[in-house]
């Protein structure tokens, strides 16, 4: 594949060229200066070019060829920063990557080798893919008219001149073997090894000048970042007539849109993934404990534990309609009779229908096991907790919740403690060991009374009365970023109670949509445009209404660039 290969490093060269011409490292997305919800949104900041992550290359492949079930594609993990794996300063480049790449190009265009009973490749068939029987009529009028369609679809945009050139040039080559089966394989080898289908450049529209380095992007980067937000996949047919027919230049063109992407399954999904990123539960599927402290903890458990939130996350934004605060304080989940049991409780009146539970024990997104279990350490020698479980959870409040900075410890800190602390101690007489030695309390003051409150649930997120066979004291303290204002509360109902109080809150929930949003995190720059839709995520806001705010700002349509390297070309 030596040609499809060369193909993709001039198209790399070609657009890291372009690019630089254009704006430099830089795309649009959000920022500015505080405006509280109110008047126009500040304008926008730089965002740098994005790689789809491995979960957007599968959505995307398998909407380019729509009719076939691809085989997963085996790339290396993406990297996570804050729990986000589209943080694009995690998504460095390997050549083990980009094998990876051609690898599954030539497996969903040619077949498996190593399983080609299984799987042939999308042009086994080339009339079931083109819809055109090259018999009949002739190469040209087949292969033509689907590889510039399906180069458009996978590019994001119209191709230009050049670049049909190019792809017909390939789809010629004598490289592919003169069958014309092998030579349309080769031709889709080389528009899924493109960076222009591997990466979303954005460029903008250089006779949309909305100020001085601000231009408005062109139909089909609005659509892209649209439909890669929302639905984590490529423009679907009617967001691409749209981009087609400059039909995204006003907010309710874009709403509109908006709005239908939001009631689709796969955008809940992707929707609920966002979440599950955020809360740091996007492998809990995967997760195993020690199966001496925890027997009951099965494979299929922790299945059901990720199905679990990802049902209640869909139920309060979709089908309820929900808010923020409804996220965190609502009472009832979704399972069926294993969850049900895990929770103690009856199961469901229909399988994964609605669970109420005790509201002095359970309490929105922060008490379901998911979250709980993937806190917590994996119960190795019989434990049924221990301290860094309890550290874990707090973090998890300053830093997910609040988004406020947790310096990790030095390694002289963690000198200082070279053995296990007193494991026959409560949790919370253990944690006062932190407060003898003044460089822990620093920052243990703040997480420990954050991490406390959730001692009465154990490693597996179920509910105990005991800690070393002494009632549980699930009292905490919340307190201001620089330790004023100390607030108790009484477990973690009264901590949801609490922190839905604080704008703080809100605008972290706000920073995290933010960042997934734009693949970059939040910079001094950036803070005004997180404020500004802060001011508009009111306690009583639809999350649903809070997306579509934030797609249709100005900033979400725009792109910053560098003035000073010419208009966009």
């Amino acid at each position: 594949m030596n040609v499809a290969k060369s193909r993709w490093l001039l198209g790399a060269t070609l657009l890291g060229l372009q690019l630089a011409a254009c704006h430099g490292a830089g795309g649009g997305g959000g920022g500015g200066v505080g405006s509280g919800g109110s008047g126009a949104p500040p304008p926008p900041q730089a965002v740098p070019i994005r790689r789809l992550t491995n979960l957007e290359y599968a959505a995307s492949t398998a909407d380019l060829f729509p009719g076939f079930t691809l085989p997963a594609p085996t790339f290396i993990a993406d990297g996570k920063i804050f729990g986000f794996v589209n943080i694009s300063s995690s998504q460095t480049g390997s050549r083990v990557r980009m094998e990876q790449y051609e690898a599954a190009a030539q497996t969903i265009a040619a077949g498996d080798n190593q399983t080609p009973q299984v799987w042939k490749g999308v042009t086994a068939d080339p009339k079931i893919l083109t819809g055109c029987d090259v018999a009949a009529m002739s190469e040209t009028a087949c292969a033509q008219p689907y590889l510039y369609d399906l180069a458009k679809r996978a590019y994001r945009r119209p191709l230009t001149g050049d670049e049909k050139t190019a792809l017909w040039a390939l789809f010629q080559s004598p490289a592919g073997g003169g069958d014309y089966k092998t030579r349309l394989a080769l031709a889709i080898e080389g528009i899924l090894i493109s960076p222009n289908f591997l990466f979303r450049p954005e460029i903008g529209d250089p006779q949309q000048v909305v100020t001085a380095g601000i231009l408005r992007l062109t139909p089909w980067e609005i659509a892209t970042r649209l439909s890669y937000l929302i639905n984590g996949s490529i423009p679907d047919p009617q967001l691409t007539a749209a981009a087609d027919g400059n039909q995204l230049a006003s907010r309710d063109q874009i709403a509109a849109h908006a709005t239908r992407l939001l009631a689709l399954g796969d955008s809940q999904f992707n929707v609920a993934r966002m979440h599950e990123e955020w809360l740091g539960i996007d492998t809990v599927s995967a997760l195993t404990k020690d199966p001496v402290a925890f027997p009951t903890f099965t494979p299929l458990l922790a299945v059901e534990m990720a199905r679990e939130t990802r049902a209640f996350i869909t139920n309060v934004m979709f089908q309820q309609n929900g808010t923020f605060n409804d996220l965190l304080l609502s009472t009832y989940t979704f399972g069926n009779a294993d969850i049900a049991a895990f929770y103690g409780v009856p199961a469901p009146a229909t399988d994964w229908g609605r669970i109420d539970l005790p509201p002095t024990q359970r309490i929105g997104l922060l008490t379901q096991p998911s979250l709980m279990a993937t806190l917590a350490k994996d119960g190795t020698g019989g434990a049924p907790q221990d301290l860094g479980t309890t550290i874990r959870r707090g973090k998890f409040v300053l830093q997910q919740l609040l988004c406020r900075t947790v310096t990790p410890p030095s390694p002289e800190i963690l000198a200082m403690f070279p053995g296990p602390l007193h494991t026959e101690l409560t949790a919370r007489d253990q944690a006062k060991q932190h407060e003898a030695v003044a460089v822990c309390a620093s920052c243990h003051s703040a997480i420990d009374p954050l991490g406390l409150p959730f001692e009465h649930f154990d490693m597996i997120g179920r509910w105990r009365d005991t800690d070393r066979g002494m009632p549980i004291d699930q009292s905490g303290v919340l307190s201001d970023a620089d330790g004023s204002n100390q607030v108790k509360f009484d477990g973690v109902p009264g901590l949801a109670q609490l922190i839905t109080q604080r704008a703080e809150t809100r605008a972290c929930y706000v920073q995290q949509w933010f960042q997934f949003a734009t693949g970059k995190l939040k910079t001094p720059d950036d803070t005004a445009y997180i404020d500004w839709l802060t001011g508009r995520l009111a306690p009583d806001k639809k999350l649903v209404d809070f997306v579509v705010d934030m797609v249709t700002s100005d900033s979400f349509g725009q792109l910053k660039v560098d003035p000073t390297a010419g208009s966009g070309t």
